[in-house]
């Protein structure tokens, strides 16, 4: 657990213990002479190497922090300057619960910035979390810049309530998130906090705002992930049919747009385990979030967000009606004489069939081929890049096909 409340309130001892030895220090008033400071019995020439051998002595230890500090300052120059020189700007999700580190491993090289999901902020603006094992160091490695995520634990509604109602929480967090992003060597964070109710959409708003200044005081970058809507209104529906839900009316786009340095428009899920089958991310509703997004931000400011996995509804419905899968699971389809792969001209996405006993699985994935058709609206809509979501769930052909480009 980080508890970077507890490295400021270290640092804050140490200055009042600076500020209590200057204090106590004894002050000289007037003509310093031999009869009270009797170094004649040395020799003049014995003092002054003395004196240089302290003056030498207590220089070292400063030197080498102002030379640590340069090259800081120097590392952090080169990774902010890969992140927003990017074109297009590549952002990759880790999550610590996928198989993502050996694709990570291959393919560091392809990506602008990794962010992983590994922070969360509690109601009082605690920061809790760490790196994944082996992230940091492969990271570091490859030159690639970390842009953690930051969210509400669990996307809970009452903790973010608490903190967007409480200032000297706010404060207390943008704090934390300072400290240690300069001291793990972050390029900078993103929010990811989700959950919370469009009446807290302003709040939102001046917590990001809160954070970014901290961030920018530093040279550090903040990015904020948003879901999708398709008009300024809620509830609505846009002239193509799609409602702007609950989840993303919360998410005031062209009030972020302004304090962050890009948002991440989270372009999934159209459909859940409580819709029928179908895309995670059809090509239609894609754009039709895309058009609402590029009418409140900049396109130069946003990522177009990605899924990289599937999902699977079983008919007759277990207990769960749909559950999330990765590439590799999808072999039973790629070896059942039964199954079937299908390809949807109207949403760009591919879906599988197969019967199983008396179940009768759907999947909708989203493999190289749907993937390509996604990172095409990001050239059309001449969009910063895109964030795909996540590192080890993807189709192996996505890398050769797209190349991260």
């Amino acid at each position: 657990m980080v508890t970077t409340d507890l490295l400021m309130r270290d640092s804050n001892l140490d200055s009042n213990r600076n500020r209590k030895l200057k204090i106590g220090r004894p002050r000289a008033c007037g003509r310093i002479s031999s009869s009270r400071f009797p170094f004649s019995r040395f020799g003049r020439p014995h003092f002054l190497i003395v004196l240089c051998l302290i003056a030498l002595v207590t220089a070292r230890p400063d030197a080498a922090p102002a030379q640590s500090k340069s090259a800081t300052l120097a590392a952090l120059t080169k990774a902010r300057e890969q992140v927003m020189n990017a074109s297009p700007l590549v952002m990759f999700y880790y999550s610590d619960d996928s198989v993502g580190l050996a694709s990570l491993q291959a393919h560091a090289g392809e990506m602008s910035v990794l962010a992983p999901q590994c922070y969360r902020l509690d109601s009082a603006g605690g920061l809790h979390g760490q790196l994944p094992p082996g992230v940091e160091e492969m990271s570091r490695q490859a030159g690639l810049p970390l842009m953690p995520l930051v969210m509400n634990p669990d996307f809970d509604r009452a903790t973010a309530h608490s903190l967007l109602h409480n200032p000297m929480a706010q404060e207390r967090a943008a704090k934390n998130l300072a400290v240690l992003a300069e001291r793990a060597g972050f390029v900078g964070w993103q929010l990811d906090f989700e959950g919370f109710p469009p009446a807290d959409s302003s709040e939102y708003v001046r917590f990001a705002a809160r954070v970014a200044a901290r961030l920018h005081r530093d040279h550090r970058l903040l990015s904020v992930a948003v879901a999708p809507r398709f008009s300024g209104h809620f509830p609505s529906i846009s002239p193509d049919g799609f409602r702007t839900g609950e989840w993303g009316a919360a998410f005031d786009y062209r009030g972020l747009g302004r304090t962050a340095d890009f948002l991440v428009l989270m372009a999934y899920d159209q459909h859940t385990p409580s819709t029928p089958p179908g895309p995670v991310a059809g090509y239609e509703w894609v754009k039709a979030t895309i058009d609402y997004a590029v009418s409140c931000v900049p396109p130069e400011k946003l990522l177009l967000g990605i899924p990289l996995y599937g999902r699977e509804w079983d008919d007759p419905s277990p207990s769960i009606p749909a559950h999330s899968l990765a590439y590799k699971d999808l072999k039973p389809f790629f070896d059942s004489p039964d199954g079937e792969r299908h390809w949807d001209d109207l949403s760009r996405s591919t879906w599988f069939q197969m019967r199983d006993g008396t179940t009768l699985r759907t999947v909708w994935f989203d493999d190289a081929r749907s993937l390509r058709e996604k990172i095409a609206l990001v050239n059309l809509y001449h969009l910063r890049g895109f964030a795909a979501w996540h590192l080890g769930v993807e189709d192996p052909e996505f890398w050769e096909k797209n190349g991260g480009e």
